[in-house]
């Protein structure tokens, strides 16, 4: 009945990766497979999930040749590899626990109510600061009237969406821009699109993201206001979200769009932080000499000498550690001059 979707990436070593898993292998509800996509992790992860796979029929492994470090992508990867007969999909994140007994209570509630197409629990989200932020909680009411400005009025785990409503809404959005919260603008879609929803009391998920360093949440630039005005301006150009277009649009693709300066200043760094995220120097380097046209100050100097050696480089092999270096530098003086205005 169920296909169980999941990204991972360096997660072994902690040991957080095991006991997402485990958590998912233990359900008193037992009828799913459980696809899992390893972004080209290096710490056991791939070699811990196929001797889980060995012991286990439920799971398929997927690997990623290189590090993509995109939620949607790796879980495009899962969709398009699941079994099609298998019509209610959930999501499982390898900082996340689901407590005992969560897919029986979402079984449940979509057996009673058979028009439903998306049905979640509570998830409980642990903070640096020691409270704990419960997401879910709030009533279909609000959720219709708030979820333009809100990004956490329904949980990205502990729930359950029925295949059709990719068919309807689309799939997630794999744009850099959204990176943090595409899973809000997937939710935005299905609650504007007037899929039919139920909301469980249930404790169903926890969450240990925010305590996680490396986490997106804690390592990625972006703003509410900027994720909104970016699906403005991509619904307006009528792009398509279907998976397969999803999977091949080129994840720093701009909507034209009435932006401001600003505004592309911080998309352009949120390019160039992730694509030097994945080791793709070039694409970083793309957007760095745009972002450079807005700084100044005392790193100019070496910004232009490292532009020259990235054209007339002796050996050749020093114009990529110029452009490197480039990107670096801009990068690091940006959120420097971000975080002081």
């Amino acid at each position: 009945m169920l296909t169980i979707h999941m990204t991972t990436y360096r997660r072994h070593a902690s040991g957080l990766l095991r006991k997402a898993v485990e958590s998912v292998l233990s359900q008193d509800y037992a009828d799913f497979e459980f696809i899992i996509c390893d972004d080209a992790s290096v710490d056991g992860s791939m070699a811990y999930l196929n001797d889980v796979a060995a012991m286990d029929c439920r799971v398929r492994v997927l690997r990623n040749p290189t590090n993509v470090n995109s939620v949607a992508i790796s879980l495009g990867r899962c969709l398009l590899a699941s079994d099609p007969v298998r019509h209610w999909l959930s999501w499982m994140f390898d900082d996340c626990i689901l407590l005992p007994g969560a897919l029986s209570h979402l079984v449940a509630a979509v057996e009673a109510s058979p028009s439903m197409r998306m049905v979640y629990g509570v998830t409980e989200v642990l903070q640096r600061n020691g409270s704990i932020l419960r997401v879910g909680v709030a009533n279909e009411a609000e959720i219709k009237a708030r979820i333009a400005a809100s990004s956490l009025l329904v949980p990205n785990g502990g729930l359950l969406v029925h295949r059709s409503v990719f068919d309807r809404v689309g799939w997630y959005d794999a744009s850099v821009v959204l990176r943090r919260s595409c899973d809000w603008d997937l939710f935005r879609r299905i609650v504007d699109g007037g899929i039919q929803f139920g909301i469980l009391p249930d404790v169903l998920m926890r969450e240990y993201g925010d305590l996680q360093p490396d986490s997106l949440r804690n390592s990625f630039t972006t703003t509410f206001d900027m994720m909104a005005r970016f699906v403005q301006a991509r619904d307006a150009a009528g792009a398509r979200l279907d998976v397969k277009n999803v999977m091949i649009r080129p994840v720093d693709w701009i909507p034209q769009w009435f932006w401001t300066e600003h505004e592309l200043n911080l998309m352009r760094y949120m390019f160039a932080e992730y694509f030097l995220s994945v080791a793709d120097v070039g694409r970083a380097f793309h957007w760095a000499r745009l972002l450079a046209e807005d700084l100044g100050g005392a790193r100019q100097l070496m910004l232009e000498n490292l532009l020259q050696r990235t054209v007339a480089s002796d050996p050749p092999g020093r114009s990529d550690l110029a452009i490197g270096a480039f990107t670096g530098v801009v990068v690091e003086a940006w959120r420097e001059q971000r975080q002081n205005r």
